[in-house]
């Protein structure tokens, strides 16, 4: 009877088992991140949006999260994404001047302010036992940090289908040689029709009722593959979204000649840089019509209120510093691209970027998963505390992890996980969540020996 050697029946048996646990799953706890952007906590109605407010009530959640300061889109998503505030990671708005005193949109420069700055699906790789991220078209993922790229990286193009992203991110977990432990996923609505539409418009809640179809996509992929208490699962938004009427549009033309500053505007927010010479004169006539019209603020940068951890950056160096009031906003070319199609009394604008304290900037947050609660009503806490928890559920090396001190904690989201962080034990470790490799093959060894030892 031919007899194959116990050696090579053992590599045989222990390949197979290395596959069949090579899963991110099975590996180290697995987490998805999904953003929606401008997604307001109350446009989750059980009428509107069925799927999101089933999962917001059977779920961790809190009514809302704070939103990083100023409200906007970059701001918010490499807070959350390094843990660090604005002023230290130094992405002060979506539009901002350069180093040259230029205007910058999404480039290098505006997210490496500080290259010691790195984003945590960078860090998670940097933990390596075979941890992968993939970063689905959220903002500043398609650059390197410290000359790294994650595993998988789609970069933002708004005509891949919603679903067909999902389906993306499924084979980016489910890939069996570089199985992603860390997602995170971008979805440019409703925020992209608000700013043309307004909040209460119908296009709007068009947008709403496609994330909820989305969300439920999501899930019923989860469903399908059993995956529901394998991965920790977020939902959440970079902040809210206020309506602008045409009479609270505010020109700086009625305060300050233009040919004394140069500007970057966008909405509520406005950096200032005024010529050589011209600051105080600038600065004057600024807090003047600041005063007359009660329709924004000024600020120098030491004036900039603490609670906004954005003052203490070079990048504001020699700016004057403008913030809208609620419903308000600084004239500037989208709302000409938008009046060109409209008229004056029918002009409705999308617009944030207002005082994170503001109720209309709140930001969406709910979370279900092995490692959280369920059916849970948290307290609020800054979106800044992301970093901390994602950093928590996926059993990162502290000590490797934190290259810097983050700004988040860990004690404002605490509150959410079944078990306190000192309390969890580490299950990514092979030795605590499946028996070693080693340990497998010697009883698989053992095991076919004796069965040999029957046809001896």
């Amino acid at each position: 009877m031919c007899r194959p050697s116990v050696a090579i029946a053992v590599q045989c048996l222990v390949a197979v088992f290395s596959r069949a646990t090579a899963t991110t799953v099975k590996r180290h706890p697995a987490t998805v991140v999904m953003s929606f952007d401008g997604f307001r906590p109350d446009y989750i109605r059980p009428d509107l949006t069925p799927h999101m407010a089933q999962f917001r009530d059977a779920s961790a959640a809190p009514p809302y999260i704070r939103s990083a300061f100023p409200t906007k889109t970059f701001v918010n998503h490499f807070t959350m994404a390094t843990g660090l505030n604005p002023e230290t990671h130094g992405v002060l708005d979506n539009t901002m001047f350069d180093s040259h005193n230029e205007t910058m949109h999404y480039t290098y420069e505006q997210f490496h302010y500080d290259e010691t700055v790195v984003p945590i699906w960078i860090q998670n790789e940097n933990n390596g036992e075979g941890r992968h991220s993939g970063v689905m078209m959220w903002p500043g993922s398609e650059f390197p940090y410290q000359g790294k790229h994650p595993t998988y990286t789609e970069i933002y193009n708004n005509s891949i289908h919603w679903n067909s992203r999902i389906d993306t991110i499924m084979s980016w977990i489910e890939d069996e040689n570089q199985p992603a432990n860390l997602v995170f996923a971008y979805f440019e609505e409703p925020d992209k029709t608000s700013h043309r539409k307004g909040v209460n418009s119908q296009e709007i809640k068009n947008q709403i009722v496609r994330v909820d179809n989305t969300v439920k996509y999501m899930l019923d992929q989860l469903k399908y593959k059993n995956l529901e208490e394998k991965i920790n699962l977020i939902i959440l938004s970079d902040h809210g979204m206020e309506t602008v009427t045409y009479d609270k549009i505010i020109f700086l033309d009625d305060y300050i000649s233009n040919m004394i500053y140069k500007s970057v505007i966008s909405g509520p927010n406005a950096f200032i840089l005024p010529n050589i010479g011209k600051f105080d004169e600038v600065y004057t006539n600024l807090s003047s019509g600041a005063y007359t019209s009660k329709t924004f603020y000024v600020f120098k940068k030491y004036e900039l209120p603490d609670r906004w951890h954005m003052k203490n950056n070079a990048r504001l160096n020699g700016i004057i510093y403008l913030l809208a009031k609620p419903s308000y906003a600084f004239w500037y070319s989208l709302y000409q691209t938008i009046l060109d199609k409209t008229t004056k009394e029918m002009f409705r604008a999308g617009a944030h970027g207002y005082d994170n304290e503001d109720p209309q900037m709140r930001a969406l947050f709910m979370v279900s998963g092995p490692m959280f609660k369920k059916n849970f009503t948290a307290q609020p806490f800054d979106n800044v505390d992301l970093y901390p928890l994602i950093s928590h559920l996926l059993a990162l090396d502290e000590t490797a992890n934190y290259s810097r001190p983050v700004n988040g904690s860990i004690a404002g989201v605490e509150q959410l996980l079944l078990s306190s962080k000192s309390s969890i034990v580490d299950t990514s470790s092979s030795s605590t969540s499946s028996p070693s490799l080693h340990v497998l093959a010697s009883i698989i060894a053992a095991t076919y020996i004796q069965a040999l030892k029957k046809y001896q």
